[in-house]
């Protein structure tokens, strides 16, 4: 398992009138995207405007499912000095919300263990200037807990 990185660490986010809703829920702990009320078709990251309509019929809608790992990358690099390295940032989609794919940091889970098509959970850590960012929490595989749990180990 990995340390906790210190996500605090960059620049806050731009907060404008298509992004405001997002960043209120996801202080409350909420993952919110896009959904067009004329088409349909939902979105992530927020812009007011609908992708394949281009309507501006949007509507904030949560997504409340898990989630699985549809490609990754290990980060090396320090871009900040008090950035820990490596961390893993990943790029997930809900089977539940076709079309949207939102990135962020994999916690709960060494590098060398991502994979893609793994499940995992929302989740939000403390951001720069205060905001809760949105990262992803690895779920353990329910198969491997039950035989952990027989062995005793």
């Amino acid at each position: 398992m990995t340390e906790p990185m210190d996500a605090t660490v960059g620049i806050p986010p731009a907060v404008t009138d298509e992004t405001e809703a997002f960043w209120t829920a996801a202080k409350e702990g909420r993952l919110l995207v896009e959904r067009c009320a004329a088409c349909g078709a939902e979105s992530f990251p927020p812009r007011g405007m609908c992708r394949s309509c281009r309507a501006r019929t949007m509507v904030p809608t949560e997504i409340a499912s898990r989630g699985r790992v549809y490609s990754f990358t290990v980060n090396h690099q320090r871009w900040l000095p008090e950035l820990e390295v490596p961390y893993v940032i990943v790029l997930v989609e809900f089977a539940e919300h076709p079309g949207v794919r939102v990135v962020g940091r994999l916690r709960g889970c060494a590098p060398d263990d991502v994979s893609i098509g793994m499940e995992v959970e929302v989740g939000f850590e403390p951001g720069p200037g205060g905001f809760a960012i949105p990262s992803f929490v690895a779920v353990e595989d329910s198969s491997q807990a039950s035989e952990m749990s027989e062995d005793g180990r």
